[in-house]
C-alpha cells in the first residue's frame, strides 16, 4: 500500500512495467481522461459515500488499485489480507471478494484531491465511506494487472 501526494508519485520505480505506464500518465496530468490501454484500465466514477458500518473491505488477486479522489473525500481503511474474515467467495470474472477486518492492525483515513492510494493484492481495503455525513466524490480508479 501507498499513500502519498500526486506530486510525489513520480519518486517511486517499479518493476511491474504496466504500473509504471499507470504512474507516468498520472504524472503526465492525464488523470481525468478515461481509458483502456494494454497496460491499464482507467474509470472515473461519481458516487455518494455509504456510512462505513455498511461498508466491507474488497480484495483483488490479480490486480493493483490506484485510487485517486477528484472531488470530495472518503473515508478508507487498509489491512494486510491476511486480516480478512467473512470472506464472500472470489468472482474470478471481476478479480474481487470481499470480507471485514476487526484487527487494529490498519491504516485509517481520508483520502482527497491531491493524494493516491495504491493498493496491491495484499491490500484489503475498504474504500468509498464516510463516519460523519455523506459526500459526492468524483474519483479515478486505474486497474493494472500485478
Amino acid at each position: 500500500m501507498i499513500y502519498d501526494k500526486l506530486e510525489n508519485l513520480a519518486q517511486y520505480t517499479f518493476s511491474n512495467q504496466k504500473l509504471m505506464s499507470a504512474i507516468h500518465d498520472i504524472t503526465s496530468g492525464l488523470i481525468e481522461k478515461e481509458s483502456k490501454s494494454d497496460d491499464f484500465q482507467k474509470n472515473k466514477i461519481k458516487f455518494t459515500t455509504t456510512f462505513l458500518k455498511e461498508k466491507r473491505y474488497e480484495a483483488h488477486k490479480n490486480y493493483i488499485d490506484i485510487h485517486i479522489v477528484l472531488e470530495g473525500k472518503e473515508y478508507v481503511e487498509v489491512a494486510n489480507i491476511q486480516e480478512l474474515m467473512n470472506e464472500t467467495e472470489y468472482d474470478r470474472d471481476n478479480d474481487i471478494f470481499f470480507g471485514d477486518i476487526t484487527s487494529e492492525n490498519k491504516l485509517c483515513g481520508y483520502l482527497k484531491k491531491g493524494y493516491a492510494l495504491i493498493c496491491f493484492p495484499e491490500d484489503a481495503h475498504l474504500v468509498g465511506a464516510h463516519k460523519e455525513r455523506e459526500e459526492n466524490i468524483s474519483k479515478v480508479v486505474y486497474k493494472i494487472l500485478a
